[in-house]
């Protein structure tokens, strides 16, 4: 077997963690170490995955090959600069940066440095969302919603960031389009922040987009509805439960089929994937390009509420 490739996980909080499993699970892969701010976390992780603790990220950069970052957003930049600029592979996790303008440094980065730069917009690896992209139908109208109650994690930035990040995410590489015209509202209800938002988009190819994330929401809802010329697709995104309807030209004039997706492991097809980019066998599942455009519309709509706000 060929030599395994040398990886670490730089913040391994909740998510880091699952991050970390995987890169220890992965044939090709030895977790050489851990990383956090908090060098009592990182001891602790990496004595369940035994492996090594690192209290500064800079301490890594002579043992890797490349390194997966899941710290808190603020930091991501400063992070996946330290390694770029040292030619070392990273993939790090959405948002790609705290600002759409550090998101373009990061991607001016990699390219100057010829260094691979991805991002974890996980929800792409969804079977739910691949049914809708694999479709060769044309959708005219699709609504999504992605709700549930409050938590701590993640609530250091706005709903937005967390959430509608990854719906826009979806949209653009489903649609493949651009958005010409938006509706948006929003409420800051417990942070100083958006908890939840309404979006109502118009694309070029003429579909109409409805996206509805909160965090304030007291159950947990993940769905979607699709709208296509002859049929309608309602899918559970957590479940992977689908049900199609399509319309029949005669009595019962329509049928419905229920569809049970395959679930998957998309985590851990995130990091294989990565893997096989940094062997150079397969290109990034999203770029720094596309995850900086998303981005920067989510700061469009933030400022489009403030000023409705002000």
């Amino acid at each position: 077997m060929s030599q395994k490739l040398k990886a670490a996980v730089v913040g391994v909080g909740y998510l880091g963690t699952f991050h970390a499993q995987k890169l220890k699970a992965h044939p090709a892969v030895d977790l050489v170490g851990v990383c956090d701010f908090s060098y009592e976390q990182a001891k602790k992780v990496a004595a369940d995955l035994q492996t090594q603790a690192y209290e500064k990220p800079q301490d890594l950069l002579k043992h890797v090959d490349y390194v997966h970052i899941a710290a808190s957003t603020q930091s991501h930049y400063d992070l996946a600069a330290l390694f770029l600029e040292n030619k070392i592979p990273v993939l790090v996790e959405k948002p790609i940066a705290a600002t759409a303008d550090l998101a373009e440094k990061l991607t001016e980065l990699s390219e100057k440095n010829k260094t691979l730069l991805s991002v974890g917009h996980i929800e792409r690896l969804n079977p739910a969302f691949r049914l809708l992209k694999e479709s060769t139908d044309k959708i005219q109208y699709l609504e999504i919603n992605r709700l549930a109650p409050f938590r701590t994690r993640g609530s250091d930035v706005s709903v937005l960031h967390d959430l509608t990040i990854h719906d826009i995410d979806l949209v653009n590489w489903i649609l493949n389009s651009e958005i010409v015209d938006y509706q948006v509202a929003g409420k800051k209800i417990i942070k100083p922040t958006y908890d939840d938002v309404s979006l109502r988009l118009k694309f070029a190819s003429g579909a109409q987009v409805t996206i509805n994330n909160s965090r304030v929401t007291p159950q947990i809802i993940r769905n979607y509805r699709a709208v296509f010329e002859n049929k309608v697709i309602f899918t559970n995104t957590a479940t992977l439960e689908s049900e199609v309807l399509t319309a029949e030209s005669q009595d019962p004039f329509h049928k419905v089929e229920k569809i049970q997706l395959d679930k998957v492991d998309a985590l851990a097809l995130e990091a294989d994937r990565f893997v096989q980019c940094v062997l150079g066998k397969q290109e990034p599942l999203i770029t720094a390009v596309e995850a900086t455009k998303a981005l920067r519309q989510v700061e469009q709509f933030i400022a489009h509420m403030d000023k409705e706000l002000s």
